[in-house]
C-alpha cells in the first residue's frame, strides 16, 4: 500500500504515458499556439494550486525538446532567496548556452550589470557567482555598491543607459539565433504565484523590459488569483487592479483543460489498491459489503466534481482514507459512502466535524448544516435519476448519528410510522428527498446489524488514521 501520491514517471519516449488526466490535448494546443507566433510573447498556463500545473509543465516540456525546442525550467519560488531576479534568469540561461557562444553570453551578462541596482548580502553574492561564474563580476559589484550617488550618476547617465539596454537586447536576440535556429526558446517559470510578492512582480517587470524579444517564448506557471494578490501586496493596496496590471506582462492566458473527476478518482482508488480491501475475498461473501466499491466511488467522484476540489485535494483525502481502512478488520461494516464523506467533512468543514463528533447538534441542527454544505450535490443527486446515493448517504449519517445521541434524549424516533401511507420525518429534510430518508432510516432501524449502530464506529477509525498519518 502507498502512503502517499508519488510524482508520476515522465517517459522520454512518450511524456503523456502516465499522464491521467488526458492533458495531452492541452499540449497539442499549446504545440499550435507557439508554432503559429514568430515573436517572442508571454503565455500564462493559470490554474489553482493543486491542479497539476508543474506536472503537466514537466510532460510538457520533455515533449518540446523531443520536437528540437531548446526549453529552460526555472522554479521561482525556489530562488527568490536571490535578491536581483536577472541573476536567476541569466543563470538558466547561461546553463543551456552552448561552448560556441560562451563569449556571447558573457557579453550579455557584463551588459546587464549595467542596470543592477540593488544591494544584496555577501552570500547572495557567492550564489550569484555559483549561478553565472566569475564573469559575473561585475553584475556583483554593481549591485554591492549601490547607493545614492550612483543612483544620481545614473538620472545623468539615462542616455548611456537607453543605448546599452538596446545592445543587451541585440547581444540577447543574437545568442537565441544562434542557439535556437528557427524555433523559439521556451523560457518556463513556474510557482511564480508562490515567490515574494516582491520579487514576483520584479520577475515580471525584467521579463517584459529586459527580455521582450523574438525568439523567446515565456511560459508563467500561475494561479493567477494569488498572483493579483501578491501584486496587491507588493504594492501594499487593495484597490489596485491586479488583472489588469498582469495584462501588461501576459500576451496570452491559458487554463488547463478541467480533469475528469471520475477517471481520476477512478485512477486513485488503483493507485492506493482500495481493491485489496472493499474487494478482499471475505468482504464479498457479505451482501452488506461487496458493494462498497460503487459506493466509495460513487461518493467520491460526486464531491470532487461538484466541490470542485483540485487534484492535491482529491489525492490527500484518497491517501488518508486508504491509511484509514488499516484499522478495520476484513469482514467490517464501513459504509464506505458515510466514512469517505466523513473523512471529506473532517478535512474541509472541521467545525462542522467537532461538533458532530461531541454531540454538539439537534438532528433539526445537523440536517440544516448539511443542507447548507451538501445542497450542490444533493441538487445533482435530483436530476440524476441513475445515481441517487447522496441522500442516501446523507440519510446513514443522520441515522448513525441519532443513535449516539439517544441518552440525551433527542429525537429518539427519526420517523413518525406513517401518515396514510408516506412515511414522515420528525425533523425538516431541507432539500433532502423526505421519502428516500425515511425509507434508508427504516431499513437501518429495522435491521438486527445495523439498528444500534453509532457515527462513532467511524469516528474512531477516521482519528486513528490522524495519529497514523
Amino acid at each position: 500500500m502507498k502512503p502517499k501520491h508519488h510524482d508520476l514517471e515522465i517517459l522520454d519516449t512518450d511524456p503523456f504515458a502516465n499522464c491521467k488526466l488526458d492533458r495531452k490535448k492541452d499540449a497539442m494546443i499549446l504545440n499550435r499556439i507557439i508554432g503559429n507566433f514568430e515573436d517572442g510573447f508571454t503565455l500564462a498556463i493559470n490554474g489553482e494550486w493543486g491542479t497539476g500545473k508543474t506536472t503537466f509543465i514537466k510532460m510538457w516540456q520533455k515533449q518540446l525538446e523531443q520536437n528540437a525546442y531548446k526549453t529552460i525550467y526555472l522554479n521561482a519560488w525556489e530562488n527568490d532567496f536571490v535578491s536581483e531576479p536577472l541573476i536567476c534568469i541569466l543563470g538558466e540561461l547561461k546553463n543551456v548556452t552552448t561552448s560556441s557562444n560562451e563569449r556571447l553570453m558573457k557579453d550579455i551578462i557584463n551588459k546587464a550589470s549595467v542596470f543592477s541596482k540593488k544591494i544584496i548580502p555577501a552570500v547572495a553574492k557567492g550564489l550569484a557567482k555559483k549561478h553565472l561564474g566569475e564573469e559575473a563580476s561585475d553584475l556583483i559589484e554593481s549591485v554591492a555598491t549601490a547607493t545614492i550617488d550612483v543612483f544620481k550618476k545614473e538620472v545623468s547617465d539615462y542616455e548611456k543607459k537607453r543605448k546599452d539596454l538596446i545592445d543587451f537586447k541585440t547581444k540577447l536576440q543574437e545568442l537565441v539565433n544562434k542557439e535556437c535556429k528557427n524555433k523559439p526558446l521556451i523560457f518556463i517559470i513556474d510557482e511564480l504565484d508562490r515567490c515574494r510578492p516582491d520579487y514576483a512582480v520584479e520577475i515580471l517587470e525584467k521579463i517584459k523590459h529586459f527580455f521582450s524579444v523574438e525568439g523567446i517564448v515565456f511560459v508563467l506557471s500561475i494561479d493567477k488569483n494569488q498572483l493579483c494578490s501578491s501584486i496587491k501586496g507588493h504594492y501594499g493596496s487593495n484597490e489596485i487592479n491586479a488583472e489588469e496590471y498582469l495584462r501588461r506582462f501576459i500576451d496570452i492566458e491559458y487554463a488547463l483543460i478541467e480533469p475528469n473527476a471520475e477517471k481520476f478518482c477512478n485512477y486513485l482508488y488503483d493507485y492506493f489498491d482500495f481493491s485489496s480491501f472493499m474487494q478482499n475475498p471475505e468482504r464479498l461473501k457479505y451482501s452488506d459489503l461487496c458493494h462498497d466499491k460503487e459506493m466509495f466511488l460513487d461518493a467520491a467522484i460526486k464531491l470532487a466534481g461538484v466541490k470542485r476540489l483540485t487534484l492535491r485535494q482529491t489525492e490527500k483525502l484518497f491517501a488518508y482514507t486508504r491509511l484509514a481502512l488499516i484499522s478495520c478488520e476484513k469482514n467490517a461494516y464501513l459504509f464506505a459512502d458515510l466514512f469517505f464523506l466523513m473523512i471529506y467533512i473532517k478535512a474541509f468543514k472541521t467545525n462542522l466535524y467537532t461538533d458532530i463528533k461531541n454531540h454538539r447538534l439537534t438532528i433539526q441542527e445537523l440536517s440544516d448544516k448539511l443542507n447548507d454544505v451538501f445542497a450542490e450535490n444533493i441538487r445533482l443527486e435530483q436530476g440524476n435519476k441513475y445515481s441517487q446515493a447522496f441522500t442516501s448517504i446523507l440519510a446513514k449519517l443522520l441515522f448513525f448519528y441519532n443513535n449516539e445521541t439517544l441518552s440525551t434524549g433527542n429525537y429518539k424516533d427519526l420517523i413518525n410510522r406513517a401518515e396514510g401511507e408516506t412515511q414522515i420525518l420528525t425533523f425538516d429534510s431541507g432539500q433532502i428527498d423526505v421519502e428516500k430518508c425515511a425509507r434508508i432510516i427504516l431499513h437501518y432501524q429495522e435491521s438486527m446489524d445495523t439498528h444500534d449502530m453509532k457515527l462513532g464506529y467511524l469516528n474512531d477509525m477516521i482519528d486513528l488514521a490522524k495519529l497514523l498519518y
